[in-house]
């Protein structure tokens, strides 16, 4: 199990240990990140202009149209073009829909989402929902399966831990329940790295590049930016050393490219018979968009730190990112330097383009949600960190799980960085986001989330069974807990006293509405995450002493601890 590999001889007695590990670790593994599926599939979160706007172009596409006239009231994210409004959102998402959509309909889906309404939902929400099923879900199951496979075929042993600390621990968690396309491309995004990474360990394959191409094309057909990773991918794709003659780059690269324009035919096609025009996008009709290119000026240092910082910030609620961070460089020092500099260049390019949108958190949610698709490439390597430095990783993984199913399962859809403050105050009074039981009476209480917590025990019970026992020497323990308090003190004061989380308030939240200030003042709470970090850290210390008691006799040391 793991995908193949250029590496070292050490490396290459890892897959070896890979294949020979037991029928049932294998299926435990399995069952782990099923199970993470599963969670996704449990939630009917509240509707967003984003989904409806999406849910809209669906619709009309099905009536062979493009235009969203009939439907434009339900959303703000849209454009006016020449007399007629369109979905400000991309169209491979809806393209990928809309044959699961047409299904629904024959199933007669809208008439049963009509008399089963899981509260405050509006009537008919529901079939939000059920093409999350198929278009954020699924794709969200499949980028789990792939990141477990790369990472089992690096740390064997670890894949299962790797994917659920995605899954479960990452903006991976709420993005899989809510119809936005970012896990969809991501997982595009990724599925083009493995594909990549599979070509590079055998002799030059037109087929896998021609894939991967395609893969990435398509990708940016449903999310532009998506275009970004593509340019990191094919310079990784040329790194290989046999590319440097001109035949080698011939077969390799061409079908790459013409791969590519293959993916980006559907996006051609659309902008041709909604706007006349076959490179014309709805964005271009957005005001806000037609400042720098597509609305990217020149990162800034302030918006930069309120992506990563904030009480919303990236590694504020997933910190488990960090190592991540350390397992690149580990993966480095393995010899696996193409692979590593594309993590950190994908990272970097998406960090920098975020920090100079003109609307870096997206409007109301929780995190930076157009970091998606870096998430899974630096969530990879964190394998490599759980072998060396179980301790830290171990600790901040729990954190991380914690902080992302409390605000997922109680206020993903926040509209600015006090607001955060609402994730325990709605866990202490019981009150969260519908469920599949909440849409047959059992309400929004401990009653309802019952199918989503469950399914998320049992997916982390399944990954702890599968993994590896690691010991957790004492020095190893002293910097979990270390890593636990820096970032609990940090968590629960820092973004708040260091003026993080007020940079450019009017520009990162509200893209220029001065109402947006107002909107902070209701809160009545000076530090956002000030319950939620002591919280999590206590879950991080208790996971941390039970991995310590649980491999301290029976566990392998770590050969590099």
């Amino acid at each position: 199990m793991g995908v193949r590999v250029t590496q070292p001889p050490r490396a290459a007695g890892a897959h070896a240990a890979s294949r020979t590990r037991s029928p049932a670790k294998r299926r435990l593994a399995l069952a782990a990140i099923l199970l993470v599926g599963l969670t996704y599939a449990t939630l009917i979160q509240s509707f967003s202009w984003n989904q409806t706007s999406h849910y809209d172009l669906i619709r009309a596409l099905d009536n062979d149209k493009t235009t969203i006239d009939a439907y434009q009231q339900n959303t703000g994210d849209k454009a006016f073009y020449r007399g007629h409004w369109y979905s400000a959102r991309a169209p491979g998402l809806a393209l990928f829909a809309l044959p699961f959509y047409d299904a629904l309909k024959g199933l007669g889906a809208e008439g049963f989402t009509e008399r089963h309404v899981a509260p405050p939902n509006h009537p008919g929400d529901e079939m939000i929902y059920l093409l999350g099923l198929w278009g954020s879900v699924l794709p969200g199951l499949v980028l789990l399966l792939l990141v477990g496979w790369v990472a089992e075929g690096l740390e064997p042993g670890y894949g299962a831990a790797t994917a659920v600390i995605l899954g479960l621990g990452t903006l991976t968690l709420p993005l899989s329940t809510l119809l936005f396309s970012h896990v969809f491309t991501a997982c595009l995004g990724f599925a083009a790295f493995v594909v990549l990474m599979r070509e590079r360990a055998g002799p030059p394959n037109p087929w896998y590049t021609g894939v991967a191409g395609l893969l990435l094309g398509y990708a940016g057909a449903s999310e532009y930016p998506l275009f970004f990773a593509a340019l990191v991918l094919g310079l990784y794709l040329i790194s290989r050393r046999d590319t440097l003659n001109p035949r080698g780059l011939l077969l390799r690269v061409g079908p790459f490219l013409l791969g590519g324009l293959i993916g980006i035919v559907p996006l051609l096609l659309y902008n041709h018979f909604a706007f006349h025009s076959w490179t014309h996008l709805a964005y271009s009709s957005i005001p806000r968009q037609q400042k720098g290119f597509f609305g990217i000026s020149v990162p800034s240092l302030p918006v930069l730190a309120t992506l990563l910082l904030d009480s919303r910030g990236l590694l504020t609620l997933s910190p488990v990112l960090i190592m991540g961070g350390v397992g690149t460089w580990l993966l480095y020092r393995r010899g696996l330097r193409a692979e590593a500099l594309a993590i950190v260049a994908i990272c970097v390019l998406y960090v920098g383009y975020n920090a100079g949108y003109y609307l870096p958190f997206g409007g109301g949610f929780m995190g930076p949600r157009f970091l998606m698709t870096a998430i899974p490439f630096l969530a990879l390597p964190t394998a490599l960190a759980l072998k060396r430095y179980p301790g830290p990783t171990v600790a901040l993984a729990a954190v991380s799980l914690t902080t992302m199913v409390i605000a997922t399962i109680t206020h993903p859809l926040i509209g600015y960085e006090n607001e955060a403050v609402v994730f325990v105050r709605y866990l202490g009074k019981g009150y969260f986001q519908p469920t599949i039981a909440s849409a047959f009476g059992m309400g929004r209480g401990w009653g309802g989330i019952w199918p989503f917590l469950l399914a998320a025990a049992g997916a982390v019970l399944c990954a702890i069974l599968a993994t590896a026992r690691t010991r957790i020497p004492a020095r190893s323990l002293l910097w979990g807990i270390a890593a636990l308090v820096a970032w609990c003190v940090f968590a629960a004061l820092a973004p708040t006293l260091l003026g993080i989380d007020h940079r450019g308030l009017l520009s990162i939240v509200g893209a220029g509405d001065n109402t947006a200030l107002n909107l902070t003042l209701h809160s009545g709470s000076r530090y956002p995450l000030r319950a939620l970090a002591p919280l999590a850290a206590g879950v991080g210390l208790l996971a941390l002493l039970a991995a310590r008691v649980a491999c301290g006799k029976s566990g392998k040391p770590s050969a590099q601890a």
